[in-house]
């Protein structure tokens, strides 16, 4: 039997994602599938804003806990998503997976200086595990700054963006709900990875910036 390809896009925050598994070309996607995992909970959230009460090395030590556990859950979410696509048939080798685009401190210090910096960071964080996720699974990973999705979209399309909210609408109208803003963005991030040609493209994880 012949293997559907599939293609997943993400919307991650920080503590759970939305996805969405689409095949077919970029002029006529289809989607096959919509789905919600938790990676953290509890102490594993909002990781930089815990190490900010902590003293430089213990905060430091704890960020690395955090992103091992988070990205031993994500990890065993996208294998049980993979392990169902399959069986239904699905053929998964490529994620898209959004990045915030801003410029996130290297140094642990500068990232719990400031509340907004350590949202931001969070942020990143936690997009950073899902893709990381996906990488161990063995899909092929593109990243794509988030607020870009929906011209980036339009511009792999050839379309105005106008034409692909529309089409995003009438996606959701003919799924039904669950087709929040997330499920959207998710969609413009597998749509993006059609228009790329991540479902034939074999090799390592690409950067589209």
């Amino acid at each position: 039997m012949t293997s559907v390809k599939v293609l997943l896009g993400f919307r991650p925050h920080t503590y759970w994602t939305a996805v969405v598994a689409v095949t077919g070309g970029p002029e006529q996607p289809r989607v096959v599938r919509r789905a919600r995992f938790d990676f953290a909970e509890g102490e594993t959230r909002m990781v930089y804003h815990q190490a900010a009460t902590m003293a430089p090395d213990a905060a430091g030590r704890w960020v690395e806990t955090v992103r091992t556990r988070t990205r031993e859950a994500a990890g065993a979410a996208v294998a049980r998503l993979l392990q169902d696509l399959r069986a239904e048939g699905c053929a998964v080798g490529a994620a898209v997976v959004p990045r915030g685009g801003g410029r996130i401190p290297e140094r642990l210090e500068e990232i719990v200086r400031s509340h907004s910096g350590q949202h931001a960071a969070e942020g990143e964080f936690y997009r950073d595990i899902v893709a990381d996720a996906c990488r161990d699974a063995g899909l092929e990973v593109t990243r794509v700054v988030e607020r870009e999705l929906l011209a980036l979209t339009a511009d792999m399309l050839g379309e105005r963006t106008e034409t692909v909210k529309a089409r995003l609408q009438a996606f959701g109208l003919a799924l039904g709900p669950p087709w929040s803003e997330d499920q959207r963005l998710a969609m413009l991030a597998a749509w993006v990875g059609l228009a790329g040609g991540a479902l034939g493209r074999p090799g390592s994880a690409t950067a589209i910036t």
